[in-house]
């Protein structure tokens, strides 16, 4: 009876009962935080919210071997929405994911993220987390050719802007999973979009990360286009961001980035932006995960190249947004695309951060010079996949944070997705400035 002792499950099916629903597809998030799903009947509900649904673990990557695959899902109430996406009566729940002995599964990305969330709730201190989402809509012709759905520019309207009623459809799903966004827009490129989600417990940013990203793709492919959260779809143009912002509360809700006698940047702030820059190597694997990422990380479209931090400078890797008020003082980063897994990613994030704490670490003098054309000597981001492989491997602290299990697979996974850009297009330096059919073929619609 775990999950009777775990999660309100009378009120769980109280509400499905309310809203007449006929199935239920139970969310399972692989280790690329790509979700698989079970669909389920309404005969079968209560069972399912009770004991959970038994599942093979090893046909979902980064999870069992076949060997000892047996997993067990059980869906959280607390993710319950309506599948508004969906024709019929369909509701959707994020699962947690436990063994045949109802123990936690070490390797669930879900699981890894609330460890990161209790650690930090027994310093008592609370993370609230934020993200800026973007992502394209494009044609894709019988050819696999792509072309971007509109011609608009950054907070462009109807009639320039084709995703406009996509985009208010979206907010209406967001507000129904019991969040709220802050705004939508058109952004920068052809065809370019962005969900800004409001602050939240990171858990609740990453569930309905994962729902807003399953909703655009199913909403655009009903009125016949793609939606994709590949970091750089388009050369020549601004690839997708995922810009993480994060502050540190105390257990009252006191905003414990905000210094009032200076009206700015508490010292916690600025050594939580010291761990971060200073892990920022070892975090590129997990929040620029794809081949495809670090055609984005390229100097001149407004993503971020060296290593270091300013005020309302977006050409830093951590930005800090003015003006400085209390309520929202916080740190942007804005090296995340929106292709990455964001419980593994949050959970790297913020134990960088905490360590920035422990060690009192000092990020250096804040840039307030365009990064791209100013001589500096900061460091610079690994430069493809390869490099950001090594910094992980190197990096104990981002390793520990998602533990010995999601590691392992991790660095397995990305070796082999390596190898197999480099048999197929040739060396990263010669194919670095196009996006090629190997990248279109694998990430379009998968990430």
């Amino acid at each position: 009876m775990i999950a009777s002792k775990t999660y309100d499950v009378e009120s769980a099916i109280k509400k499905l009962e309310q809203e007449d629903v006929k199935y239920l597809r139970l969310i399972i998030v692989d280790i690329h935080g790509v979700p698989k799903s079970l669909i389920i009947k309404k005969d079968d509900f209560e069972d399912a919210l009770t004991y959970g649904v038994g599942f093979d673990g090893s046909s979902i990557q980064g999870y069992a071997q076949i060997e000892n695959s047996d997993l067990i899902a059980i869906p959280d109430p607390s993710t319950l929405t309506l599948a508004y996406w969906e024709e019929g009566k369909t509701a959707a729940a994020i699962c947690d994911v436990y063994t045949p002995e109802y123990k936690q599964f070490q390797g669930d990305p879900r699981f890894i993220l609330k460890r990161i969330v209790e650690q930090t709730s027994s310093r008592n201190l609370k993370v609230k987390v934020g993200i800026e989402l973007e992502y394209f809509i494009v044609n894709k012709s019988v050819e696999s050719e792509i072309k971007p759905q509109d011609s608009g520019q950054c907070f462009d309207t109807v009639p320039m802007d084709y995703g406009d009623d996509l985009k208010k459809r979206l907010g209406e799903i967001i507000c129904r999973v019991g969040s709220s966004f802050e705004k939508m827009h058109h952004e920068v490129a052809p065809g370019q979009h962005e969900l800004s989600i409001s602050a939240t417990d990171p858990v609740r940013l990453a569930d309905i990360m994962i729902i807003s990203k399953l909703a655009v793709k199913s909403i655009a492919r009903k009125v016949g286009f793609t939606a994709t959260f590949m970091p750089k779809p388009f050369f020549g143009v601004n690839g997708s961001g995922a810009h993480v912002h994060v502050s540190l509360q105390s257990k009252e809700g006191k905003n414990l980035f905000y210094d009032k006698a200076s009206n700015g940047l508490s010292q916690l702030a600025i050594q939580f932006t010291g761990g971060i820059l200073s892990h920022a190597k070892g975090l590129s694997l997990l929040v620029a995960p794809l081949v495809n990422s670090y055609k984005r990380l390229a100097p001149g479209y407004e993503a971020p190249v060296y290593i270091c931090w300013g005020y309302s400078n977006r050409s830093t890797l951590i930005r800090i947004p003015r003006p400085i008020r209390e309520k929202t003082c916080r740190i942007e980063y804005r090296h995340p695309d929106p292709s990455f897994n964001p419980y593994l990613g949050l959970a790297a994030i913020i134990a960088s951060g905490l360590d920035g704490i422990d060690r009192k670490l000092n990020p250096g003098e804040p840039c307030q010079l365009n990064v791209y054309h100013a001589e500096n000597n900061f460091e610079r981001l690994p430069e493809n996949l390869h490099e950001a492989i090594i910094a992980f491997e190197n990096d104990k602290t981002v390793k520990r944070a998602i533990g010995k299990h999601a590691s392992s697979k991790i660095v397995e996974l990305k070796i082999k997705e390596w190898n197999s850009y480099i048999e197929s297009e040739g060396d990263w330096n010669s194919t670095k400035n196009k996006i090629t059919a190997w990248e279109i073929q694998k990430y379009l619609e998968r990430v």
